[in-house]
């Protein structure tokens, strides 16, 4: 059964996924599912599926996502994934050995370019009822992209607004994972917001590229 679903996650990373942040995100909900079912396995798939995206840790800085630091030579996310695949299966020395492997493992994906060195994620626990924000510089005729993944316990609400304050992305319906994503014209800032639209505080994950 494990293998099916790992098989069916591949499918559907070949099938949706046109970027790192699709990659990424489908990575980090994967492993959110093998915490809930105890799969070592599916969270070492999780770990692959992270580390081919190229996805860093970021911070915000002055108003902006930014990337906490250069680009390393081994993804702190990835081993992070790793370790609980091997503590889901204490003794298990195909676990251990896979997991070591991926915690060595140099980052794939996007190194350069005009976005940066691949996509950045930045978590935050976000009490009921705030939001946070922040600007992002686009460059122009280029596919923007900003996401959210939520732990379900609220539903969050994502936005992006242009310089005049115009709406370019309202997500507000898909709940847990909310996704804006668009194609500037011209060079331009955009304003990002993301909100916790529930009664409880929720931890979020927010992704952009």
């Amino acid at each position: 059964m494990p293998r099916l679903r790992i098989l069916a996650a591949l499918l559907l990373i070949g099938a949706a996924a046109p970027s790192p942040i699709d990659d990424a995100a489908l990575g980090l909900r994967l492993a959110d599912y093998a915490r809930r079912t105890g799969d070592a396995r599916t969270m070492l798939t999780a770990a692959r599926i992270v580390a081919a995206s190229g996805l860093r840790e970021g911070e915000m800085r002055g108003g902006q996502l930014v990337a906490v630091a250069g680009l390393p030579d081994r993804s702190p996310i990835v081993a992070a994934l790793a370790e609980e695949a091997k503590l889901m299966a204490p003794g298990d020395a195909v676990v251990a050995a896979d997991a070591a492997a991926l915690a060595q493992a140099r980052p794939k994906g996007i190194i350069g370019g005009s976005w940066g060195s691949g996509p950045l994620q930045f978590r935050r626990l976000l009490p009921a009822g705030e939001r946070i924000g922040w600007t992002v510089q686009t460059r122009g005729a280029e596919l923007a992209l900003v996401s959210a993944i939520g732990d379900g316990d609220a539903d969050l609400h994502l936005s992006v607004a242009d310089g005049r304050g115009r709406t370019v992305c309202d997500d507000r319906r898909s709940a847990y994972y909310p996704l804006c994503r668009w194609s500037p014209a011209r060079a331009a800032a955009y304003r990002v917001a993301l909100g916790n639209a529930g009664k409880v505080p929720t931890q979020v994950v927010v992704l952009s590229n």
